[in-house]
């Protein structure tokens, strides 16, 4: 069996990852939190570690051998969102900082916090059962934030040899209830995204001059927006997007009734009015309603006093979540569709900047009881939620693998992940390390 060295200070594993700027820009320092990560695993973790090429950022596969062949996977990633401006922070994005119980620095949540949570989860692990027989993976890739765009054809890979013994994924990331309890998601959503660029001159126009007499790009997106969604009733009107939408189910809605909900702290959270205050129907929305959203526009002039223009062009994000079967390939498909007049019009180009489907594990009552137990184990309270609200890449492990995939956020639910001040509580980083370490204990357990 591999020698275990025991982690004696998990903050300080988590300050060293911190510490490097893996930004999808910064590629040394992205393959420096790469190397980090792979060498805490074979110093540490007694595993055997692939530096695997993706066309990107590389991917880290580990293994540590247990005497048997079946396998748990952990999923987690190393790189981070850019920080944005250092002055809107309240210290180094990238020197790990405590203030008031939290550890403050990009990726402190999403997903270097979360990740080091479970390697030294597993070192406790291993330490205590140095002669396990569950074997145990981790596939860590590169390229989250960037929309795991190679992450499909790695796995692809790897299935028929170094994952061909996968049973199980446990994907860490996201966050836990707004409640601070932690939380097992059985299914997430997709995300389908583009960017649009409209051109209607090659600079800004004088609007005294050029007002009535030239394309305005701004009217032109709200026109684009009209044949997109209608906001009276929010309904997507790209042809057959809601195909493949489903209710939830009655055990659904028994999942959704045990769950806690709290109107004022969320807004507070949010730091804005919520469209629902029912709890049936906050979490239907979340859940099991697709969404649309312009997360970005940038055209014309907003300084000071008057500047009367007619802007050249506009930039616009739209991004989409997508829930049950819905089917990335027919929505863009359809899209074009719908914006092949503008495109013709020579005025619009776009591409795409998200193609996630959704995906779903139906648990079984034994695999749940797994996750409970350890909950139970490590002293803190568990909920079951049927979908994640957000978007993780879990349609590699469903579809490519077909394996039972659970994601098990480890981050704090005021965690500012992809903002300023991202950070971790001291206390959620200490219970993902011993809810991982009891999760691999019941894993054990399972096979004796």
């Amino acid at each position: 069996m591999a020698y275990i060295r025991e982690i004696e200070d998990p903050q300080a594993t988590l300050a060293a990852a911190v510490g490097f700027a893996s930004t999808s820009t910064n590629l040394d320092q992205r393959d420096s939190a790469c190397k980090y990560i792979g060498k805490l695993l074979e110093n540490n973790c007694g595993a055997t570690v692939e530096y695997v090429p993706t066309g990107g950022a590389p991917a880290i596969s580990a293994t540590i051998p247990g005497t048997s062949t079946d396998t748990i996977l952990f999923y987690g990633h190393y790189d981070v969102m850019d920080p944005g401006a250092r002055t809107d922070w309240n210290s180094d994005p990238f020197q790990l900082t405590v203030r008031e119980g939290r550890l403050f620095g990009r990726g402190t949540g999403d997903n270097k916090g979360q990740l080091l949570a479970v390697i030294n989860g597993l070192n406790r692990f291993l330490v205590a059962h140095p002669d396990h027989q569950q074997t145990i993976q981790l596939l860590i890739e590169g390229e989250e934030e960037q929309g795991s765009v190679h992450l499909a054809a790695t796995v692809q890979k790897l299935r028929d040899k170094q994952l061909c013994n996968v049973r199980q994924v446990v994907v860490v990331d996201g966050s836990m209830s707004a409640s601070g309890d932690h939380v097992l998601r059985l299914a997430n959503r997709g995300l389908f995204g583009i960017k649009l660029h409209i051109t209607t001159a090659t600079h800004a126009n004088h609007s005294g001059n050029a007002g009535n007499v030239l394309d305005n790009p701004v009217l032109i997106f709200q026109r684009i927006l009209d044949h997109l969604y209608d906001p009276e009733d929010g309904q997507v009107l790209i042809p057959g997007f809601y195909t493949g939408v489903e209710e939830p189910t009655a055990s659904d809605w028994a999942a959704i009734d045990r769950l806690p909900f709290d109107a004022e702290q969320t807004e507070r959270v949010f730091g804005g009015s919520l469209l629902t205050k029912d709890k049936r129907e906050y979490y239907r929305r979340l859940m099991f309603q697709p969404s649309f959203n312009v997360s970005g526009i940038e055209s014309g002039y907003n300084g000071a006093g008057i500047k009367t223009i007619i802007p050249g062009d506009l930039t616009a994000s739209i991004n989409m979540r997508l829930v049950g079967h819905q089917n990335p390939a027919n929505i863009a498909a359809n899209l074009a569709d719908v914006l092949a007049p503008f495109v013709a019009a020579g005025v619009l180009t776009y591409e795409s900047t998200g193609d996630i489907p959704p995906a779903t594990t139906k648990a079984t009552p034994d695999e749940i009881t797994v996750f409970q137990n350890a909950a139970r184990r490590a002293g803190v309270q568990l909920l079951i939620e049927p979908c994640m609200p957000g978007t993780v890449p879990n349609y590699v492990w469903t579809d490519i693998l077909g394996v039972q995939t659970f994601t098990l956020p480890l981050a704090n639910f005021d965690q500012n992940n992809h903002s300023n001040n991202e950070n971790i509580t001291k206390a959620a980083f200490q219970q993902g390390i011993d809810l991982i370490e009891a999760l691999a204990t019941e894993y054990e357990n399972n096979r004796s």
